[in-house]
């Protein structure tokens, strides 16, 4: 009885042997640095992706003053509103990171620095006006 029991062991042990060579080899040959450069499959982009970039930077414009609002024709100050957007764009550019052609990346990163350099500009601007304005009337 045990004869035959070590005989299938015995088969069970080279057939795992033979199968982890097998994968060692497979792993070896896809490792190859050329096949996995030339081999990468290029990351395609979605016309989709550019509008929904411009609608959450479209309410961050409006909030720094950049352009008017489209209901009154008026341009407004909210800090608030334009860092929330700015952040929204922040956190979609870290989340498609590597799944972005070479165009959306340029895109999407050189506007939030745009942004974030406007937003700091503005923030400046409106600390130094109300400061002004607190100082320049000690009368009142």
């Amino acid at each position: 009885m045990t004869e035959p029991d070590k005989r299938i062991d015995d088969d069970w042990k080279k057939r795992a042997q033979d199968e982890k060579a097998k994968i060692a080899r497979e792993l070896d040959a896809s490792a190859d640095p050329v096949t996995e450069v030339t081999d990468a499959p290029a990351v395609e982009g979605d016309p989709l992706f550019p509008s929904l970039v411009q609608q959450i930077a479209y309410p961050a414009l409006m909030a720094l003053g950049q352009i008017p609002d489209p209901r009154s024709g008026e341009r407004m100050l909210d800090l608030n509103l334009a860092r929330e957007s700015i952040n929204l764009l922040s956190v979609l550019e870290k989340k498609t990171a590597g799944n972005r052609d070479p165009e959306e990346d340029k895109m999407i990163r050189d506007l939030v620095r745009d942004l974030q350099m406007a937003y700091t500009q503005t923030a400046e601007a409106a600390q130094r006006s109300a400061e002004d304005q607190g100082s320049g009337n000690p009368a009142e």
